[in-house]
């Protein structure tokens, strides 16, 4: 496979791949299903955005081999595996502490919250490593697309603030998440970008006739 077709076979499978991650975030988040349809859904959406911000990757380092972009994809592949990490382990700390007795004496429930609290401020800091990691890749992609033409550009300077917003609003709330903080959650507008992205770049014209 020559470098121009791996390039189209990579930007094809990140589309694709981001889509259905896209896809599982939204699930996960918003829809009422089983429990193990909630985590196939929670955990397949970081390894799936690592994949579709390496297609990102290839699309724009075409004419631009700026080492901001190899930063880009570096973050948004951590982001996503630390993604995964939060997520497990929040999981198993939800699933863990449920199991504390309703009828446990005051004094066992005092120290079960405190333990909560501590167990919590794990995945309260993996969720705000996540954040920094994919707001510091969605600004760089963001400023990237910048230097495109037309519809492009518009989205690089929406993703540029929605990276930038994302970023400032989880280093102001540290170390509670700005959900948790009852603040702003710019996530879900990042995840909605990512989606356009992903649809951009998967109905995007054939560089080559034959080839995607």
């Amino acid at each position: 496979m020559n470098k121009e077709n791996q390039q189209n076979a990579w930007i094809k499978t990140g589309s694709i791949c981001g889509l259905l991650g896209g896809c599982m975030y939204f699930a996960a988040a918003f829809l009422t299903m089983p429990d193990l349809l909630v985590y196939i859904a929670a955990f397949g959406f970081g390894p799936l955005l690592a994949i579709g911000c390496t297609g990102i990757y290839y699309f724009l380092s075409d004419g631009d081999s700026s080492p901001r972009l190899q930063i880009a994809v570096v973050s948004a592949i951590a982001g996503g595996i630390t993604l995964l990490l939060m997520l497990t382990v929040q999981q198993s700390i939800f699933s863990m502490t449920e199991k504390t007795p309703d009828n446990s004496s005051a004094e066992i429930m005092a120290v079960g919250k405190r333990m909560n609290k501590g167990l919590n401020s794990i995945h309260y800091g993996l969720d705000i490593a996540w954040d920094v990691l994919i707001s510091v890749a969605t600004i760089l992609f963001g400023y990237s697309m910048t230097k495109k033409t037309a519809l492009w550009k518009i989205a690089g300077f929406i993703g540029l603030a929605l990276g930038l917003l994302l970023l400032a609003f989880n280093l102001y709330h540290f170390p509670i998440p700005p959900e948790s903080a009852g603040s702003i959650d710019w996530g879900p507008f990042t995840a909605m970008w990512y989606l356009f992205i992903f649809i951009l770049l998967l109905t995007r014209k054939r560089s080559l006739p034959g080839k995607i």
